[in-house]
């Protein structure tokens, strides 16, 4: 309502034009055209009334020569063919008067009215074509009955023409003279009209002109206004552009579209075209369901700002020969009312490429850091020894994964078993980063098992898939030459500080054999730290009981080693129950493993024990089938030993999801197959609700090598 009056100002002079037309065309052109019509009717029924006053004379004439032919017996037909023509010229006269302007006339009524009369008077003797004589010898030609009767109508015809001719021609004559007063009235008020005609257009030019001269000015204006808006949308660095409500560009965009996008036409687009292609479909879906949230007038534009999915997203650009860019884009979205109305979007487009980098930039320099500060803190706390050992047995590890990626594979089956041994190689080593309190190599070691896991759920595998795992080799590879050159400046800083103290042991070398394995209390206290660690991952309380771990054989200490954490690892996320679950079982809140080795005879024994929750037969086939590795029919023709042997195959485990200690199938898997490679054997026993127990038995070093031998 408050627009009304500023409305009103800005057309006020187009209202005016209007209703000056209005008053033109109602008080000059309309009157105009009715008294044009006037003039026209009445100049008609002055020619009409000028050709028919002699009319009512030349009938009687023609009344005249009928009669005196008839007295003289002469021929008729040329007399009353005139008579007759002059009745009908009369008589169209008379309707051609009825409908001009003196219709209305009462001399016209009386002028009919005596035609009228007169007319039936005339049409016996107009319309006569008998023979009105009779010719004999005797008498010669003379009149018969129907000439008799024909005199005697043009007698009477003739006596009523002699009385109301002279009526006739009066009337007429009194006709015509209103006719050309009416006419002279007319053309004076027409004339009166003009003159009012022609003011009015002199106005209405003026008024033109001025409308003429805003017009020129508004587009002089308007044409300035565009310049600049298109100098703008030429300047601008971000790309701008309205998008109307079925989601189609508008038609005035910045240029910096074609850079940011690289096309040319964007007008009449579709924003789903604008983005297909450059953004994952998931993303597409998203955005668009976005932008149509926009168009809803209940949707606050601050709230639903903070979920935009395109406030930061990476697009890939093809560029033909040149290979693919990938940019990253950010979006900003802005309603454009008008009227209080929501008319367009406005959509705002920056590239934001230079900023995610550095961003990426400053984050991987502050987790190089925080990498670096890890690995110096687990170092530190770390026995040289185990250290030594674990870095040789890591290099030796990644160096065989490096050799079976190598191994060229065809079958589906081929690019499986090399999977599952990369897999084993990189639990192992992940394992023993986490005895040791490696976080970092650790993390880096799980996110490759996460590449892994995806390769394995794969339907189908081929050469190109692995690919991706040479990168993360690389890393791998990298984050151990880091430690080792961290270890390298450790040991720097010591030979510094402590001139003559003991030589420090000398870092390992890529190159070098490996050292020494740990002592079996080195073994026992790293089990137990990764025990206690995992544990408090898991919110849980375990002590480690370990016996007779000194009587390991250098021989398989490492098979040992590498066993033993994947017991605890199992052990303690799917054995040991939660705090609370042990105190409602009756249970000491605080679960037990025990680690016993023995040598009897000529056999080495391995016992590992959990007073866990045990083994349930019937979710093993469970996962099983769950998991693809059987069908029901299989799992429920198992026995408990065939059950129990499930736990040992790769990529089978209990739990749907997967972290960093469980949940790949791996773990019992490196267990098996390093008893196998040690022509060992395990067996497991369990009793759901109180325990788990794995026997392993391996020859003696000293049988094994007579049976060699």
């Amino acid at each position: 309502m408050r627009d009304l009056p500023r409305r009103f100002k800005d057309h006020a002079a187009a209202f005016v034009f209007l209703a000056l037309l209005v008053a033109f065309v109602a008080t000059v052109l309309l009157p105009g055209y009715r008294l044009a019509n006037e003039l026209s009717a009445s100049t008609a029924a002055l020619k009409v009334v000028s050709e028919q006053r002699g009319h009512p004379d030349a009938m009687m004439q023609s009344l005249v020569a009928v009669r005196d032919r008839l007295g003289a017996g002469s021929y008729l037909g040329e007399a009353i063919g005139h008579l007759d023509a002059q009745l009908r010229q009369y008589d169209a006269a008379l309707a051609e008067l009825q409908r001009t302007a003196a219709s209305d006339s009462p001399e016209l009524r009386k002028v009919a009215s005596i035609w009228s009369q007169y007319r039936r008077l005339l049409e016996p003797v107009a319309g006569y074509s008998g023979i009105p004589y009779l010719d004999s010898d005797a008498f010669g030609t003379r009149m018969n009955a129907d000439g008799r009767t024909l005199l005697t109508a043009t007698r009477a015809a003739l006596e009523f023409g002699r009385v109301n001719t002279p009526a006739l021609n009066a009337t007429m004559t009194t006709i015509g003279a209103e006719l050309e007063r009416d006419s002279v009235t007319g053309a004076a008020t027409l004339r009166r009209l003009m003159i009012a005609g022609v003011a009015f257009a002199i106005l209405l030019i003026g008024l033109l002109a001025y409308f003429q001269w805003r017009k020129t000015r508004e587009e002089g204006l308007a044409r300035e206004a565009r310049q600049q808006t298109q100098e703008i949308l030429g300047t601008v660095k971000e790309g701008l552009f309205l998008l109307d409500s079925n989601l189609r560009i508008g038609q005035a965009y910045s240029a910096a579209l074609s850079t940011l996008f690289r096309r040319d036409q964007f007008d009449g687009l579709a924003f789903e075209d604008l983005l297909r292609g450059l953004v994952t479909d998931a993303t597409l879906s998203t955005a668009t369901k976005y932008v149509k949230l926009l168009w809803g007038e209940r949707a606050n534009e601050n709230l639903i700002r903070s979920i935009n999915p395109l406030a930061e997203v990476e697009v890939t650009i093809d560029q033909g020969p040149a290979g693919r860019d990938t940019r990253y884009l950010e979006f900003a979205f802005h309603r454009v009312r008008r009227d209080g109305n929501l008319r367009q979007i406005l959509v705002s487009v920056s590239d934001v490429t230079s900023r995610v980098l550095l961003g990426r930039e400053l984050k991987d320099s502050q987790e190089s850091a925080s990498t670096q500060l890890d690995m110096l803190l687990g170092i530190l706390h770390v026995e040289p020894e185990q250290l030594t050992a674990f870095l040789s047995n890591s290099y030796a590890a990644l160096r065989m994964v490096n050799s079976v990626l190598k191994v060229p594979a065809k079958s589906d089956a081929e690019f499986r078993d090399k999977l599952d041994l990369v897999f084993r190689e990189i639990h192992k080593i992940k394992g023993e980063a986490s005895a040791l309190g490696l976080g970092s190599f650790e993390g880096r070691a799980h996110a490759f098992e996460d590449l892994l896991q995806g390769l394995r759920e794969r339907p189908a595998l081929s050469g190109q898939d692995f690919l991706p795992l040479v990168v993360r080799l690389e890393d791998l590879f990298g984050h151990l030459k880091a430690i080792q050159d961290l270890i390298g400046r450790l040991e720097g800083l010591r030979s510094a500080a402590q001139l003559n103290a003991t030589p420090p042991v000398p870092a390992v070398t890529e190159l070098q054999a490996a050292a020494s394995p740990p002592a079996a209390s080195d073994l026992a206290g790293m089990l137990d730290a990764l025990a206690q660690r995992i544990a408090a991952q898991c919110g849980k309380k375990v002590r480690l009981v370990a016996h007779g771990l000194e009587q390991v054989p250098d021989q398989y200490r490492q098979a040992i080693r590498e066993v033993a954490i994947q017991f605890v690892r199992n052990a303690i996320v799917h054995g040991i129950e939660a705090i609370e679950v042990r105190r409602g079982l009756g249970k000491d809140e605080t679960g037990e493993l025990r680690v016993e080795f023995r040598l009897q005879g000529q056999f080495c024994e391995l016992d590992f024990r959990d007073d866990g929750a045990g083994i349930v037969a019937e979710r093993v086939r469970e996962a099983a089938v769950r998991r693809g590795l059987l069908v029901e029919e299989q799992a429920r023709a198992l026995d408990q030993t065939g059950t129990l042997g499930l736990i040992f195959k790769a990529g089978f485990s209990t739990r749907d999801g997967a972290d960093r200690d469980s949940g790949r199938g791996v773990g019992l898997d490196i267990v098996r197959k390093t008893v196998r490679d040690l022509g060992g054997k395990i067996a497991v026993s369990t009793t759901p609700g109180r325990f788990t127990r794995f026997r392993l038995l391996l020859a003696e070093p000293a049988a094994q090598d007579n049976a060699v031998a």
